[in-house]
C-alpha cells in the first residue's frame, strides 16, 4: 500500500503550499488589475493609481476540480476506446476486487515501468504540464503572473504540488490506471503485451507496468515543460504579436501552437487556445468566475430567464423491462411495475446532483442466480439540460444498483440441492431522458424514458478460456477457477479475479409530478 502513503504525504504538502501568504503582484507585471497584501485593488488611470476597497477574488476551487475531472474523463475515454483489453477488463471483471489486487502489486523497488521513451518522457510530462496549468488558470493572480515576474516561482511551486497530486491520482486512484486497466494486477513481457509468438519473440523482461518513473517524471518534467511554454509565450509569441496588425490571425496560431499544454487547459474551461488571463481585466469576483450562475444570466431581449429550482422532488410510477425468473422461464425479460422518487439538487446553471430510489414488488416470481423476489433500485449521479418558462428537458447519467431480496446466492448445479437464497446486488449504469411540462412555478408533470446497463455475474473463467472474451484469454491462460491468484505461465501471471460478468440493457418509462422549491 505504499502508493497510498505517497498520495497522503503529497496531499499534506499541497495543503501547506496553499496556506502560505500570497506574494504581492508588481505594478509593472503587465495586466490591468493588481492587488496588494492589504487586499486593495488598484488600477492605472490617466497616469494615476486608483485604489478600490474591494475584496481580492477567491480561488476557483470549483473550476479546478471540474476541469481536472474533465481532463481525467478525456484521458480515460481515450484509453478505453483505444485498448480492447482495458474495455474487456472494465466490462467483464469485478471492479473493486481487481482494483485492490492491482494496488497491492505495485512494485516501488524499480524505476522503469516497461513503457517506451515516448510515453514516459514525452506523454506523461505533457500530462503533468496540463495539470499544472489547470491549477494556474484557476487562481486570479497566478494566471496573470508571467515568466520570471515577481511571484512567478511561488505560483509555479503551487502548480507543481497540484499536478503531483493529480498525476498520483492518475496512477493509483479508482479512476486512474490501477482502477481502469488494472495497472499492477498482471505481468507481461515488455516487448509483447499479448502472448509472444514466432514473429514477435519475447525480450525476457517482464513487468506489471509499475515503478517510480511516472510518479516522478510526470510532475517534475511536466513543470520544466511549463517553464518552457511560459518563456516562449512571453519572449517569442508576444514579441511576434507586437509587430503584427491588431486583427492578424497568425500571432494567435503561433501563441496556441507554442503552448500546447496551456492551450489544452484553456479548452477545458471553454476558452480559445490563445486566451491569456493577463490580456483581460477581472470583472467578475468570487469562486464561480468560470461558471455562470443562472440568476446572473439573461435571455433574449435582456429579460432574466426563469431560475432553475434549487431542489426538486419527483415521485413517479414506472414500468421497467428487466431480467427476471418465472416458473417457466430462466433469465427472461419481463415488464415489472413499481414506483419511487427522484431528488435533484441544483449545483450550477445546467447541472444537478440527481438521485432516485424505486421499488418493484414481486418483480421475479421465482429465484435464480440473477433475480428473485422484490426488486429495489437506486441510482446516484448528475443531470443537466435546458430550462424554459413552460418546459424543461433533462438527461441524467447515474451509476447505481439493482437488488433482489430472494435470489440464489450461487449458481444451481444439476443433481445438487438448490443453493441458499438471499439478497443479491448488481451494479448498473442508468441514463434517463425526461421532459417536464410546468403547470405552475412549483409544480410540473414529468414523463421520461430510461435505459439501464446491468452487470450480471456469470461464472469464473476456466483454464480452457472457453467463454472468455478474446482480449482477456491471455490473462487466464492456464489458470483454472480453483487456482490461487498470481498463478499462470511466466511472464504472464495475474492477480485479478477469475469471475466473469456480462452486461445487459433494460429499458423503462415513468410518469409523475415534480415539486420544485
Amino acid at each position: 500500500m505504499r502508493p497510498l502513503w505517497i498520495c497522503f504525504i503529497w496531499t499534506l504538502a499541497v495543503l501547506s503550499a496553499w496556506a502560505q501568504e500570497r506574494p504581492p503582484v508588481s505594478a509593472n507585471s503587465g495586466f490591468r488589475w493588481m492587488w496588494g497584501l492589504d487586499g486593495k485593488k488598484t488600477s492605472e488611470k490617466n497616469g494615476k493609481r486608483i485604489s478600490y476597497q474591494e475584496e481580492e477574488p477567491g480561488y476557483h476551487w470549483k473550476g479546478l476540480l471540474l476541469q481536472s475531472f474533465e481532463f481525467n474523463a478525456i484521458e480515460n475515454s481515450f484509453r478505453i476506446f483505444s485498448d480492447d483489453t482495458l474495455r474487456a477488463l472494465t466490462a467483464n471483471k469485478p471492479f473493486w476486487h481487481d482494483y485492490i489486487a492491482s494496488i497491492k502489486q505495485f512494485n516501488m523497488r524499480r524505476w522503469n515501468d516497461g513503457d517506451d521513451f515516448l510515453v514516459n518522457y514525452v506523454g506523461h510530462p505533457m500530462q503533468g504540464a496540463v495539470g499544472a496549468y489547470l491549477e494556474i488558470q484557476n487562481s486570479p493572480w497566478q494566471s496573470r503572473v508571467r515568466w520570471n515576474q515577481p511571484g512567478y516561482w511561488n505560483s509555479r511551486w503551487k502548480a507543481f504540488w497540484w499536478t503531483t497530486l493529480y498525476s498520483t491520482h492518475s496512477e493509483i486512484s479508482p479512476l486512474g490506471e490501477a482502477g481502469l486497466g488494472n495497472e499492477g494486477g498482471y505481468t507481461y513481457d515488455v516487448k509483447c503485451i499479448l502472448h509472444c509468438g514466432p514473429k514477435d519473440p519475447p525480450s525476457g523482461k517482464d513487468t506489471n507496468n509499475t515503478g517510480w518513473v511516472d510518479f516522478i517524471v510526470t510532475p517534475s518534467v511536466g513543470m520544466l515543460w511549463v517553464f518552457a511554454e511560459d518563456f516562449l509565450d512571453k519572449d517569442i509569441s508576444d514579441r511576434i504579436a507586437d509587430h503584427a496588425k491588431p486583427d492578424a490571425v497568425y500571432p494567435k496560431i503561433i501563441r496556441g501552437a507554442l503552448n500546447p499544454s496551456r492551450s489544452f487547459a484553456n479548452l477545458l474551461r471553454g476558452h480559445k487556445p490563445w486566451y491569456r488571463d493577463y490580456d483581460h481585466p477581472i470583472t467578475v469576483f468570487g469562486a464561480g468566475i468560470h461558471f455562470t450562475k443562472l440568476e446572473n444570466a439573461t435571455g433574449d431581449g435582456g429579460k432574466e430567464d426563469r431560475a432553475w429550482p434549487r431542489l426538486q422532488m419527483a415521485p413517479f410510477f414506472r414500468g421497467y423491462s428487466t431480467t427476471v425468473t418465472t416458473s417457466n422461464c430462466l433469465y427472461c425479460r419481463r415488464m415489472v411495475h413499481g414506483g419511487g422518487a427522484q431528488f435533484s439538487l441544483h449545483l450550477w446553471r445546467w447541472l444537478y446532483a440527481d438521485a432516485e430510489v424505486a421499488h418493484y414488488p414481486g418483480a421475479s416470481p421465482a429465484p435464480s442466480d440473477r433475480a428473485g423476489g422484490n426488486l429495489t433500485t437506486g441510482f446516484f449521479g448528475f443531470r443537466g439540460g435546458i430550462n424554459t418558462t413552460n418546459y424543461a428537458l433533462n438527461l441524467s447519467l447515474r451509476p447505481g444498483f439493482l437488488q433482489f431480496d430472494d435470489a440464489y446466492l450461487s449458481s444451481p448445479e444439476e443433481g445438487k440441492p438448490a443453493p441458499e437464497r438471499g439478497t443479491i446486488t448488481h451494479f448498473a449504469w442508468n441514463i434517463l431522458l425526461a421532459g417536464d411540462y410546468k403547470l405552475t412555478r412549483n409544480l410540473a408533470i414529468r414523463a421520461g424514458i430510461e435505459e439501464t446497463l446491468v452487470r450480471y455475474r456469470q461464472a469464473c473463467f476456466d483454464a480452457s478460456g472457453i467463454g472468455t472474451p478474446n482480449p482477456l484469454r491471455w490473462l487466464v491462460q492456464g489458470t483454472g477457477c480453483f487456482e490461487r491468484p498470481g498463478t499462470g505461465r511466466p511472464p504472464y501471471q495475474s492477480w485479478l479475479s477469475h469471475e466473469d460478468f456480462t452486461n445487459r440493457g433494460s429499458w423503462g418509462y415513468q410518469i409523475g409530478p415534480v415539486f420544485s422549491f
